[in-house]
């Protein structure tokens, strides 16, 4: 087990060594996550490419419950849901920043200097979302603070609403993390 682990645990170390993580901040990465709320738009993007949603990848989701469906899900998924579920996080996010305090805005802004990478990484099926924020340079092509949270998912409705729930509980906790960054 450990002739294993070892060279497993360097090669994640050399491929993860350089991402910074909210734990193990340095003075210039909390100047630099301070100043972010300086800026007035910061860009948003969704991405579920590593998603495991329900077990499944998002792909064999919507393909299974486009099967069980006699709407086509696939195109609702596309059009409608999925960014129902951006909208639910950005939502939830931005509302409680500006109760903190803050005038940055994050959002669909692609001139921005800055972006916010919406990694999911699982969604269970109450919902319950676990996701991995990046903080990005879009300039520099540059990804500069990473860290994971999760959100909690609902008790009724449809997979759908259980998962917005996840979300919009993800984006409270995100405005939190950003609240202490900006003290």
């Amino acid at each position: 087990m450990i002739k294993f682990f070892l060279p497993l645990s360097l090669a994640l170390f050399t491929l993860f060594g350089s991402v910074n993580c909210s734990y193990a901040q340095t003075k210039e990465e909390r100047e630099f996550l301070k100043s972010l709320q300086n800026e007035k738009e910061i860009n948003v993007i969704l991405d579920m490419s590593r998603a495991s949603i329900h077990g499944y990848s998002e792909s064999d989701f919507v393909y299974r419950e486009d099967l069980q469906s006699d709407k086509d899900w696939a195109t609702l998924w596309e059009t409608e849901y999925k960014p129902d579920l951006l909208n639910k996080f950005l939502g939830s996010f931005n509302l409680m920043l500006f109760d903190f305090g803050y005038t940055v805005k994050f959002g669909d802004f692609k001139n921005s200097k800055y972006q916010l990478r919406i990694q999911v990484i699982k969604v269970l099926s109450g919902g319950s979302t676990a996701v991995e924020l990046s903080i990005e340079d879009r300039e520099q092509l540059e990804l500069i603070y990473l860290f994971k949270i999760d959100g909690l998912g609902g008790k009724y409705g449809s997979k759908v609403n259980l998962m917005g729930d996840g979300f919009t509980r993800a984006g409270r906790v995100a405005a939190r993390k950003f609240h202490k960054f900006f003290k």
